[in-house]
């Protein structure tokens, strides 16, 4: 009976797969197939778009063939996926986003401290290792590169042959909606494999042994959390002490502005002239300087920003854009900076991660999933957030529906952000945890 209920789950499973796996192909234009073939080796990384294209691609055809072959040998083998054995070796897989592994950071050790004998690896791609390696959170951390498909595949398959060598070994898939990185924990043939769970990868509960539902409208934190308890079947506390706040503002000579953020969204970042009103008031109204954020590759697009709005003022202005390590880059936010004016990008989460304080802008995102704030810390981390009909938009279309005309940001008056900051400012003078003899406004 068990058996005959398996077949028929499994079956329902199948038939919605292949109707998925069949308009898949049929609305397969052939320019995917040469935009794959341009990736294969090439000294430039892959865009997000052809990321996405070879995660849907390839990811659909090997799921819709693994999932009968997978079903199959679980009804054979039976192998004994209880949790009552402690694992040798924890590997998470997270390939994208440095701020959604930094909001993992509580989940990922709270999982640490409950088996403090396991090895914990983590998979991810070489910018984000470079990003989270100054926490220590991890033992060790592997890297996939984005250099190229064929090089994508070289570092998977080099991984995945030393996981087979990992004894005791579980998988924890943090990516919501890749489709391969379930396939490549799947070949691990890990004795556990978590991952989340919702309608558009439904097919995860045919592969994975212990699915989490995801939860789209809650905090990102919780569902961590959700999957942490999952992995450690227990209970867990994060009500941690909250992150060393700054102890006095003497000698911190910035205020850090990001307008920067991933291909994930370019809707989210403010325009040049929103961005330019913040600035003036800073450098007019304060005694603080601006540092302009950024990754490497922002740096000439800062450059331009400061020539054409603030050409009078470039010796306030420091562009930080590619100018050190990420662990210089959270030295200096953390010993030179007074607090950071951000959209919803890995700064902010970077910010908070080191304590930091905050003014954040919210617009195809929303902070009610990505801005979890901790009772005591409300008054630290204000935002502005328009809460528009269409918002949140990412990763709920695949194209924002505003085509990009991003009044949800756009809307928003400078003014509105200059209040929130000023306030923020007011309070850091006047908590008791501050102490300083500059002036708050000039």
């Amino acid at each position: 009976r068990i058996m005959y209920a398996e077949m028929i789950t499994l079956k329902s499973g199948i038939i919605r797969l292949f109707r998925m796996f069949a308009r898949t192909i049929l609305n397969l234009p052939m320019f995917v197939f040469f935009d794959i073939l341009n990736n294969v080796n090439t000294a430039t990384a892959l865009t997000l778009q052809s990321k996405r294209k070879i995660d849907k691609y390839p990811g659909y055809l090997l799921i819709f063939l693994l999932v009968p072959l997978t079903r199959l040998l679980g009804l054979v083998l039976r192998r004994n996926h209880r949790l009552t054995k402690p694992p040798g070796t924890i590997l998470f897989i997270k390939l994208m986003g440095l701020g959604s592994l930094l909001m993992a950071a509580d989940s990922v050790l709270a999982v640490k401290n409950r088996f403090p004998d396991s090895r914990i690896i983590l998979l991810t791609d070489q910018q984000i290792a470079a990003g989270i390696l100054p926490f220590g959170l991890f033992d060790e951390i592997r890297t996939i590169s984005s250099r190229g498909w064929l090089a994508m595949i070289t570092d998977a398959l080099r991984v995945l042959a030393d996981t087979w060598r990992m004894k005791d070994l579980w998988v924890v898939d943090l990516e919501v909606y890749s489709k391969l990185t379930t396939v490549f924990s799947l070949m691990t043939i890990a004795i556990n494999r978590f991952g989340f769970y919702l309608t558009p990868v439904f097919f995860r509960k045919y592969l994975n042994t212990h699915n989490v539902l995801f939860q789209r409208n809650g905090y990102l934190e919780d569902n961590y959390h959700a999957m942490a308890e999952a992995v450690t079947s227990a209970r867990i506390d994060l009500q941690r002490e909250p992150v060393k706040p700054l102890t006095s503002l003497a000698g911190r000579r910035y205020i850090a502005v990001n307008n920067t953020c991933s291909a994930l969204s370019f809707e989210r970042k403010l325009s040049d002239r929103q961005l330019a009103a913040i600035c003036l008031w800073i450098i007019e109204k304060m005694h603080y300087d601006i540092a302009l954020s950024g990754a490497p590759q922002d740096s000439d697009s800062n450059e331009n920003f400061i020539s054409q709005y603030l050409p009078f003022h470039r010796h306030r202005v420091l562009n930080l854009a590619g100018k050190s390590d990420f662990s210089g880059y959270y030295r200096f936010l953390r010993e030179e900076c007074a607090c950071m004016v951000t959209i919803d990008s890995a700064p902010l989460h970077i910010a908070k991660a080191i304590g930091l304080p905050t003014v954040s802008v919210w617009g195809p995102t929303n902070p009610s999933v990505y801005h979890k704030v901790k009772a005591g810390e409300m008054q630290l981390h204000p935002f502005v957030y328009l809460a528009e009909h269409c918002s949140p938009c990412v990763h709920f279309h695949p194209k924002p529906p505003c085509g990009g005309n991003n009044f949800c940001i756009t809307g928003i008056e400078a003014v509105a952000i200059i209040d929130k900051l000023a306030g923020l400012i007011r309070h850091l003078h006047h908590s008791d945890r501050i102490e300083t003899d500059a002036p708050v406004f000039v």
